[in-house]
């Protein structure tokens, strides 16, 4: 009886929140329309729009070469109600997860904003916590003291996987829920509910033998931040999340089902500020197998402790933050090991002048990364390349160091030196494909830049390494990179040219060369047209294998408008021409 209720009420509540954004719409739409009538600019119109068009030689076969990509937004305000939209399409699909196609539209009225399309909401990290969604939202701010947001929608789309991309199929999931909360005279309280489940009506194909499993969870949640005393903070927050592993044997209210299991996360801070800094000290807990169909990661199975300092020197010359504690895993000894460390993360900035800064970090708290060495940038052709931004690594442990130098700046001439490098130790991938498990990464670079400030021209030479180490091989790759830059027609018309090798090893065997030119130049007529064209020409060289090349070709335009155009933008334009 659970389920057919609470099935129910998510309908419900979605039809009446529908129903709710229209009602508010049309209302305060009309009823500001007779406050407004004669005034000046009550209505105002702005956006653009982009078209990109793609051509690669290398396409393989049955696969169209051209492609094209259309976004665009567009901003009406309406006797002051705002409707933004924004949209995208495109003639093929870029990536497996997500469709590119989609549109989002957020209009919004004094304290009333609501969501519809594509969007993306966060209540909790243990709850609803950025995952993107298709279907409605709304945030209500109707003062001071009280906020309210809501959204119902798929969080993802039914698919029957894909074995040569490697992703397996999923079932159609969708997402509800809210979060409250009031201000009082010392701070704020809240509470947030979110439910997601998997859609079992329509099966997907195979996916049973694959042993994937229709999920359903409930989580329900408390958070605070209050301030007694001047200078005396303490925020927390308490979850507790009710997972289904098997929707088909219980439920995620059957809280006494064989397949659903209910798991707790906490965590509270205490601040304390002074006169040269702050210190704190706070608590979290995330029970093991906590996890929440609201994120697309989640960390569980421990507990930290930690105190934080924070101070400023030297007339702020030097600023510096270090969180330092102890943290506990394997907290229902299921592992064969336990683990307690002492979990660091440090942040130091020294500017001794105006001409030269350091930057250093260490951190072995846990956080995501989605691994990208520099040269997966650097060989890429278009940006759409690298759009499957949901394939985390979980980094255990991160080190940075950078450096700034302007050897000399003048109104004439400009010098300067910057170098970094960064290691990141990698421990397993959120899906339960372990992926880059017990790997590090070294990402280094250094380089040179000079500049002619009257004639707008400048060069740039760059040298950069690229190291992965994983459990069964050493991957590196090195070399450098010379962009040049030149405006003309008083900054219209820019133009860029850039050229790169970088040679690969595998255990120190070479595997390869990849030699790379791109042209690109871009003309601006009246501020609101934008003309691009950028050539990319790759070679690549392996062993005992013929060398191949390809060319990519991007044409791009672009169109920014408002109405009514502002005065004094006129005018300058009428100047210019």
């Amino acid at each position: 009886m659970i389920l057919p209720t609470m099935k129910r009420y998510m309908k419900k509540m979605y039809r009446s929140l529908t129903t709710l954004i229209i009602l508010l719409c049309i209302h305060t739409a009309y009823s500001q329309q007779l406050d407004q009538i004669g005034k000046k600019d009550a209505v105002k119109v702005n956006g653009g729009i982009n078209v990109n068009q793609v051509y690669r030689s290398n396409a393989g076969s049955g696969v169209d070469p051209y492609a094209m990509v259309i976004t665009g937004n567009v901003n009406t305000s309406l006797y002051g109600f705002s409707v933004p939209l924004s949209f995208s399409w495109s003639n093929r699909q870029w990536t497996y997860t997500q469709p590119f196609n989609q549109f989002s539209l957020s209009p919004s009225y004094k304290w009333v904003t609501a969501h519809m399309g594509w969007s993306s909401m966060s209540f909790s990290p243990y709850s609803l916590s950025g995952h993107s969604f298709s279907g409605g939202g709304v945030d209500l701010t109707p003062g001071d003291k009280f906020k309210f947001s809501a959204m119902c929608g798929q969080l993802l789309k039914a698919a029957p996987g894909d074995t040569i991309q490697n992703f397996d199929p999923q079932y159609r999931r969708m997402g509800t829920g809210f979060k409250a909360s009031y201000n009082t005279s010392i701070g704020e309280v809240g509470v947030h509910l979110f439910y997601g489940s998997d859609n079992t009506d329509k099966p997907v194909e195979y996916i049973d033998s694959l042993g994937i499993l229709p999920q359903e969870n409930m989580v329900l949640g408390t958070t605070f931040s209050l301030r007694p005393l001047n200078r005396l903070a303490v925020q927390g927050e308490v979850s507790v999340s009710s997972l289904s592993s098997d929707k088909r044997i219980s439920k995620a209210t059957d809280f006494n089902g064989a397949a659903t299991h209910r798991y707790h996360a906490a965590k509270t801070n205490v601040s304390y500020s002074t006169n040269v800094g702050s210190i704190g000290a706070g608590v979290e807990y995330v029970e093991p197998g906590y996890n929440t169909l609201g994120s697309y990661y989640m960390v569980n199975d421990f507990v930290n402790y930690t105190l934080n300092l924070a101070t400023s020197l030297a007339k702020g010359k030097v600023t510096a933050t270090a969180n330092v504690g102890l943290r506990e895993t394997n907290l229902n000894n299921q592992s064969e090991t336990d683990q307690t460390d002492v979990v660091q993360n440090y942040n130091l900035s020294f500017v001794p002048s105006q001409k030269i800064s350091f930057n250093a970090s260490y951190s072995n708290f846990y956080n995501y990364s989605f691994v990208r060495t520099l040269f997966d940038e650097t060989n890429t052709h278009t940006e759409y390349e690298l759009l499957d931004t949901l394939r985390f690594t979980q980094i255990s442990e991160n080190i940075s160091l950078n450096m700034n130098w302007n050897l000399k700046a003048t109104e004439t001439v400009k010098h300067s030196i910057n170098s970094g490098i960064n290691f990141q130790q990698a421990t397993q991938e959120q899906s339960d494909a372990v992926e880059n498990a017990n790997s590090s990464f070294i990402n280094a670079t250094g380089g040179y830049a000079w500049s002619l400030v009257p004639s707008d021209f400048s060069l740039g030479l760059n040298m950069n390494y690229s190291r992965n180490k994983a459990s069964s091989n050493l991957s590196e790759a090195y070399g450098p990179i010379l962009m040049i830059r030149k405006s003309m027609l008083e900054k219209t018309l820019r133009n860029s040219l850039s050229l790169s090798w970088n040679g690969t090893y595998t255990d120190g065997n070479k595997t390869g060369d990849v030699l790379t030119a791109r042209l690109s130049s871009g003309y601006t007529l009246k501020k609101q047209h934008r003309f691009n064209l950028s050539v990319a020409w790759s070679q690549r060289q392996r062993p005992s294998v013929a060398t191949t090349s390809y060319t990519t070709a991007t044409l791009s335009y672009s169109y920014n408008f408002g109405w009514p155009s502002n005065k004094n933008d006129e005018s300058q334009k009428n100047q210019t021409n």
